[in-house]
């Protein structure tokens, strides 16, 4: 088994590393990669982007969507948060044993003196989740990868994760919550990220020591070209959400609104909006500047930047009507 190392956080080049060794580069060798994110949300394959994350709260923050090749629920990533990728050659990939692929994992940790047990969704320590995992198939071989949150933003995790649908609908794969905890929770105080790295790779590599497969320019040219026109596109993160609809209903300043939304690949086809306040003017027009924008919380916002919503909504400001729509 060879290593790789990204040598990068961000998160549309350590998926481009994986995509590209899994479904381009053909390498005799396994490989395994050891990585980290800056604070990101990265859904899986099937989901419905939108059904996962509170969109307004992620933008506001700045924190990146960013969907990736494999199933399985969306994952909160900040460099709390130690990634790892295993890229194996598999007779048949399509009825792989998930349970073999954490076995050296737990048995690192173990050394470690953190004591994990395998679930059906990952690792656990204590009864609380610090490691989920999926997979993705090409031909021959398997990408099994996975989380192991460490010194992860848990207030964060919780806060750009939703707990809910919230008014969503649709056949995307829904997210299963756990409970979590951090592993170093469970270790020495003196240990950081940068040192478990560290300690992972070495245990893991305890029996074999690791190969390093440095990438030609080559591998890295066709990396970025992945990262350029898939992993930062819009048409991948978000274009291809499944069908929703999106129905609410809150009491504002004055009254009651009720919105309703039909959404195609990440965009508002129609919208339907009905309150009992008594000033109604520009609603229809209000309607019509939210169809088939794209649905996020800025172009929302902008849509509606040409409106007096006091005028026509009451005292309710663009940024609360634009993030109620959007969360």
């Amino acid at each position: 088994m060879k290593y790789i190392e990204t040598n990068s956080c961000a998160p549309a080049i350590n998926l481009a590393y994986e995509d590209y060794f899994l479904n381009g580069k053909y390498l005799e060798d396994d490989l395994f990669m050891l990585w980290r994110n800056d604070p990101a949300i990265v859904v899986g394959k099937f989901q419905n982007t939108l059904e996962e994350i509170n969109s307004s709260f992620a933008e506001a923050h700045k924190i990146q969507v960013i969907r990736r090749i494999s199933g399985g629920g969306a994952v909160y990533h900040d460099l709390g948060n130690l990634c790892f990728s295993f890229i194996l050659h598999e007779t048949k990939p399509e009825i792989a044993d998930k349970s073999k692929y954490v076995r050296p994992l737990v048995g690192a940790l173990s050394q470690m003196g953190v004591q994990a047990e395998v679930t059906r969704n990952g690792l656990t320590v204590g009864g609380k989740k610090i490691s989920g995992n999926a997979m993705a198939l090409h031909k021959t071989r398997l990408l099994f990868h996975g989380t192991l949150l460490f010194d992860t933003d848990l207030e964060m995790l919780d806060a750009v994760l939703r707990n809910s649908a919230d008014g969503i609908t649709s056949k995307g794969v829904k997210s299963v919550r756990s409970s979590v905890t951090n592993l170093k929770e469970h270790l020495a105080p003196e240990v950081d990220i940068l040192q478990f790295k560290q300690d992972m790779k070495r245990l893991l590599f305890a029996d074999t020591p690791a190969e390093i497969y440095t990438p030609s320019q080559q591998d890295l040219d066709s990396i970025h070209e992945l990262v350029k026109t898939k992993y930062e596109t819009w048409k991948w993160n978000y274009g291809g959400n499944p069908n929703a609809r999106v129905e609410r209903v809150r009491q504002f300043p004055g009254g009651v609104l009720e919105i309703r939304l039909d959404l195609e690949k990440g965009h508002i086809k129609a919208c339907q909006i009905k309150s009992d306040l008594e000033t109604l003017v520009g609603i229809s027009e209000i309607e019509k500047k939210l169809e088939n924008i794209r649905y996020t919380f800025m172009d929302v916002r902008n849509a509606l930047s040409g409106f007096d919503l006091e005028k026509n909504l009451g005292s309710i400001s663009k940024d609360d009507l634009a993030q109620w729509i959007v969360y």
